[in-house]
């Protein structure tokens, strides 16, 4: 009972949902491979929805939502479902492609679609001519010597295997995704990096700014290269309907792999590096102010980061001084273009080139607590207490109280950059390629039945005789799309008719040819398919 219902393509359905609503409660429940302090957090009660919500979290095994025990049994499950539902589907296919042939029809008038011909032409010949004609046609034919029933009818059927077969690649191609995914969650990495002009990083786990590795992706699976910012080039559209719109952007970079080869590349928004099967998209941007810090003419502090952007137009970033006695630390706040308004103060207009860039400075003086992890971008002025502040233009020195100095001597942007390593997108192409061939063939096929036969011309049923000769009778019913049937039937009689040298039978005095019976109600037609005799 068990096995019956784990062979069942619904089941196959109820797995993937439940799977799916794990990775959505993936996406909103922290992941301790991922943010391990903020599960720390969780589990404390410091942070998130309470203690019992997370004991609830932790019995389920949400905080490693892809590496609990509960969704690997689905996922074993899953594999199981879709092995057990595939396999006699594909046995069976194989089956039909090898030994299926068309049934024969006893009741040729019956079937919804049914003209008579007369040539005079001999039978065999006829027969013949049509069995070719519907072979050329790729119909498959049910060969009269297959048994002894049926010698005068040539039985065909087409659009059963490609249907069939389109079916078929359809649920194929959701086992190549899933594998593909699985696969792909294990194996891949993506990592993001800032990268300052004439500065450089190189691929191991600590110099990335957040990194995604996979499950089986391991610390031996970096290719250990090396990627310098050479120049980043950005510029915009300076209209006032599209201000702030990018028509520039794009990085020149020198790639040196582990082996010693220097590669010299440019990396686009659109256009990215590919370096040992790791693949480098240009993602982001930003400033990063060179700033100089004196103390009593004594140079305490001198650098740069790359600053973070924000929504009101300028770049955010902290200086801290430990050297200094108290500790000093720095707000900055720079605008790229900011120009003297008639009072010479600086308008701070948010337009994201840098042509009148000035950095505004806070200044504090106390306790930087630098015992604890902090964005270099932010400063923690809890312990803290505000100098003053005061703005400082490129190339130019702010004066500040206690013989505290700031300069601004040098503007230079970053460039960020995402890494990643994805073997299984080929095969997730594959998938998505296989699903889109089998949808469109089980959509569009349709399986239809022809039956010929080929008969000396008999006597009416009144009485008359007509011409000693041959009659063609041509039936054929579909099983999908009667439409598109009822065009391709009438082709083919029209066809038959010229290669037999025929020409419509004459309607009986009491009874009018049918052709093409209408889609209402119809009788069922009687159909035999004999075994061919081993």
């Amino acid at each position: 009972m068990g096995w019956r219902w784990l062979t069942r393509m619904k089941t196959a359905l109820i797995i993937l949902g439940l799977l799916g609503i794990i990775t959505l409660l993936a996406t909103v429940i922290p992941q301790e491979p991922n943010v391990a302090a903020t599960v720390t957090d969780w589990r404390s009660g410091a942070a998130g929805p309470g203690v019992a919500f997370s004991q609830a979290i932790d019995a389920f095994g949400l905080y490693d939502a892809y590496g609990s025990p509960l969704f690997l049994a689905l996922l074993l499950l899953l594999f199981l479902s879709l092995t057990a539902c595939l396999v006699p589907r594909i046995r069976a296919f194989v089956r039909l492609v090898r030994h299926g042939r068309p049934p024969l029809s006893r009741n040729l008038p019956d079937q919804p679609h049914h003209v008579e011909l007369v040539t005079d032409r001999p039978a065999d010949e006829v027969r013949a001519d049509v069995a070719d004609l519907l072979r050329r046609d790729r119909w498959r034919l049910r060969a009269p010597t297959d048994d002894g029933l049926g010698h005068d009818q040539v039985a065909a059927e087409k659009g059963i295997v490609s249907r069939e077969g389109g079916s078929l690649l359809f649920h194929l191609s959701f086992y190549v995704l899933l594998v593909g995914i699985v696969a792909g969650q294990l194996l891949q990495f993506v990592g993001q990096v800032g990268i300052i002009e004439g500065q450089a990083f190189s691929d191991t786990p600590a110099a990335y700014w957040n990194v995604q590795p996979g499950r089986w992706f391991d610390f031996e699976d970096h290719r250990g290269f090396r990627m310098e910012l050479d120049e980043f080039h950005v510029d915009w559209v300076r209209s006032l309907e599209f201000a702030g719109q990018p028509s520039l952007f794009e990085a020149d970079v020198t790639v040196t792999t582990d082996d010693g080869e220097v590669r010299r590349d440019t990396v686009a928004g659109n256009v990215p590096m590919v370096v040992e099967d790791f693949k480098i998209h240009l993602l982001d941007w930003g400033y990063a102010p060179v700033m100089q810090v004196h103390v009593d003419g004594e140079l305490v502090w001198e650098g740069t980061q790359a600053a973070e952007g924000s929504s009101q137009g300028f770049f955010r970033t902290a200086i801290k001084v430990p050297s200094a006695d108290p500790d000093i630390g720095f707000q900055v706040g720079m605008y790229p273009y900011a120009p003297d308004n008639d009072q010479g103060v600086p308008n701070f207009t948010g337009a994201p080139w840098p042509d009148a860039p000035v950095a505004v400075v806070a200044m504090y003086e106390g306790d930087l607590a630098l015992t604890s992890a902090q964005n270099v971008n932010v400063l923690d002025i809890d312990r803290m207490d505000l100098v003053t502040t005061g703005f400082v233009r490129l190339g130019e020195t702010l004066e500040l109280p206690d013989g505290v100095e700031v300069s601004f001597p040098e503007l230079r942007t970053w460039a960020g950059f995402q890494v990643s390593y994805r073997p299984t997108v080929p095969l997730l192409l594959g998938g998505s390629a296989l699903l889109l061939l089998g949808l469109v063939t089980a959509l569009y096929a349709y399986r239809r039945r022809l039956w010929v036969e080929v008969v000396a011309a008999p006597a009416r049923p009144d009485g008359d005789h007509e011409p000693a000769g041959t009659l063609v009778t041509v039936a054929g019913r579909t099983f999908q799309r009667s439409d598109a049937f009822a065009g391709e039937f009438d082709d083919l009689v029209a066809r038959i008719q010229q290669r037999a040298d025929a020409v419509p039978r004459a309607p009986a005095p009491d009874r009018a040819t049918p052709t093409h019976a209408s889609s209402g109600a119809t009788p069922q037609p009687a159909t035999v398919d004999t075994k061919a005799p081993r």
